[in-house]
């Protein structure tokens, strides 16, 4: 299922839909008219892995997404709960559909035949609402990371151009431009330039499908890469980032105090508020270049 842009899709289905609303404007309601809101649609998702025959089903989630890029999003998903590891190690997904003019509502996801799809990770109750964190983590002490995954990157990447990425990401949010109802997740290169960029309901599933459009194109581990956001930082984006190998993360919101915790024991460099020309920096400054302003010439002095 390798490919140059993404994962193979479904379809291209409606992300928005229109609804008849009444504005109430200085306490007084206004004639009806049109609205368009994000879509919020179930997906579940079913593995079919193992070398025996029958091959092993496992009901794993049901996420609530935006439909459209669901094959990056169940990539993505799946890569960065460590069962899979490389796009070869997804071959097919069957998709089910209510109807031909509907968004699947069941993904039957193939995995390569003998891959393990139960490999040591920390247990999770899958069911993934769009705002969810780790809050399907079946205890807390699974929230653990190994140190082997702390990042050793040492880019170092223009102080100046952060403060671009958000407006850059926002070009691509076709949806949010009509609805103002999705988040995105958007990859750009250490020279600044965007690698892939995408959205949906959920600040998790913008990330997945941003993961899942990299793995597809064969860019992870994203070495040198700079993630950007478009809400707050929670533990979860920092987690998934540090799967895919991201060492900076700029964030349009504010971060988390565990999110910050996070990026500080396992060297990302976490950037919160990034708006009007500001942003904070919460770990790892070093990598970013700060842009030295030029002096003014010294007052000659009258020999």
């Amino acid at each position: 299922m390798t490919g140059s842009g993404s994962f193979p899709d479904p379809s291209r289905p409606r992300t928005s839909i229109k609804v008849v609303r009444q504005q109430v404007e200085s306490g007084a309601l206004q004639p009806p008219d049109d609205d368009e809101l994000a879509i919020e649609d179930p997906l579940e998702l079913v593995l079919v892995a193992g070398s025996g025959h029958p091959r092993r089903r496992t009901p794993l989630t049901v996420t609530m997404r935006t439909p459209g890029h669901d094959a990056d999003l169940i990539a993505g998903f799946l890569f960065c709960e460590g069962l899979i590891h490389e796009a070869d190690d997804l071959t097919h997904i069957e998709w089910q559909h209510p109807d031909a003019n509907k968004p699947p509502v069941r993904a039957i996801i193939y995995l390569r035949p003998g891959l393990d799809a139960q490999p040591d990770r920390p247990q999770r109750h899958f069911v993934a609402h769009a705002s969810c964190g780790v809050c399907g983590s079946a205890s807390i002490d699974q929230l653990e990371l190994s140190p082997s995954l702390k990042i050793q990157d040492s880019v170092v990447v223009d102080a100046s151009w952060v403060h671009a990425l958000p407006e850059r990401m926002f070009a691509h949010q076709s949806t949010f431009q009509k609805t103002g109802g999705l988040h995105a997740a958007a990859i750009f290169d250490q020279a600044g330039e965007l690698l892939v960029s995408r959205e949906d309901i959920g600040r998790h599933n913008a990330l997945d499908k941003a993961i899942g459009a990299s793995l597809a194109r064969g860019e992870l581990p994203a070495h040198g890469a700079t993630l950007c956001v478009s809400g707050r930082m929670s533990y979860e984006i920092i987690q998934k980032a540090l799967i895919a190998r991201i060492p900076i993360i700029a964030g349009v919101g504010a971060p988390s105090s565990l999110a910050v915790s996070l990026a500080n024991d396992f060297q990302i460099t976490l950037l919160g508020f990034v708006r009007n020309r500001r942003y904070n920096i919460y770990s790892c400054p070093e990598r970013l270049r700060p842009v030295v302003e030029p002096q003014p010439p010294s007052p000659r002095v009258p020999a």
